[in-house]
């Protein structure tokens, strides 16, 4: 009982995962929708740059468009262990109601000045 319950333990701090992506569209009026991308750094890096693309879907999964952001720009603070950042971006109200999703496609750390991506099935791996 006591092996059980310890992995148990186990399996839940291994599968967190490193960074947690949060996308949240809200309406802002009868032509306008504000989307709000949160990033929860939960790796034990300082991340230093973060970029990915704002990614619109229909039901169907097929993609109508796709918006770069920069999360952490050059001139932001590095975002440390435990910490969060958001942004939002406003756009004109699509119909059918799109689903956005935030794709990850450039990530740096801190002391390190390799280019890392990330997927939330892999994790981070290297791209240069």
């Amino acid at each position: 009982m006591k092996k059980l319950c310890f992995l148990l333990i186990l399996s839940g701090l291994l599968a967190t995962e490193p960074i947690t992506i949060d996308v949240r569209p809200r309406i802002m009026g009868d032509k306008t929708v504000s989307v709000v991308v949160q990033i929860d750094n939960e790796s034990k890096l300082t991340i230093n740059h973060l970029e990915g693309f704002l990614v619109f879907l229909l039901d169907n999964g097929e993609t109508l468009i796709e918006k770069r952001m920069i999360i952490i720009g050059p001139n932001d603070p590095a975002l440390p262990h435990n910490r969060t950042v958001s942004r939002n971006i406003k756009l004109d109200l699509i119909t059918p109601f799109p689903i956005y999703k935030f794709n990850v496609s450039k990530i740096t750390f801190s002391g390190d000045y390799r280019i890392y991506t990330y997927h939330p099935a892999f994790g981070f791996y290297r791209i240069d």
